[in-house]
């Protein structure tokens, strides 16, 4: 099974967006080759398929996070070998672990698919979209973007 790590040097860049502070506690997961996750100053924490820990399965012991960031998965790896889109899912389970802002690399597919219908359940569960940068990334095709879903500020959208 493969899976497209994001580049290095594209997490260099994009995390230059965001303003940590020093209380904040910041999850990556999916801390994989190229994550964020070392780039993140002050506490943190993670997840990652590949080592065992699960986003959907693993117990946090109900801790939140001021900060999620992360290049979602845009497929499971489902055992059976049908690769079943999970983004949305991941996104909604991000959501509810997030107390701030969720920073989220999407590919155009995963941008499409922020509907009316679930900008308003992100509205409904406290989050607005705050924040978009189109990234070119030479490593892949095509566009990409960089959201932030931020509790405390307001949307730059209309649905």
């Amino acid at each position: 099974m493969s899976f497209n790590f994001t580049p290095p040097e594209t997490t260099e860049i994009l995390i230059k967006d965001i303003a940590f502070k020093e209380d904040d506690i910041t999850l990556e997961p999916c801390k994989a080759e190229g994550s964020f996750y070392d780039l993140i100053p002050y506490e943190k924490d993670w997840c990652e398929i590949t080592e065992g820990r699960d986003i959907f399965t693993y117990d946090f012991k109900g801790k939140m996070f001021s900060k999620v960031i992360t290049n979602p998965p845009y497929r499971d790896n489902a055992p059976d070998g049908e690769r079943k889109n999970i983004c949305m899912k991941f996104i909604f389970r991000c959501l509810e672990l997030c107390s701030d802002e969720c920073w989220l690399l999407l590919n155009l597919n995963m941008l499409n698919s922020l509907t009316p219908l679930r900008l308003k359940k992100f509205k409904e569960m406290g989050f607005n979209l705050c924040f978009m940068r189109v990234v070119n990334i030479k490593k892949w095709y095509g566009r990409y973007y960089w959201i932030c879903l931020s509790k405390n500020k307001g949307s730059i959208i209309e649905f």
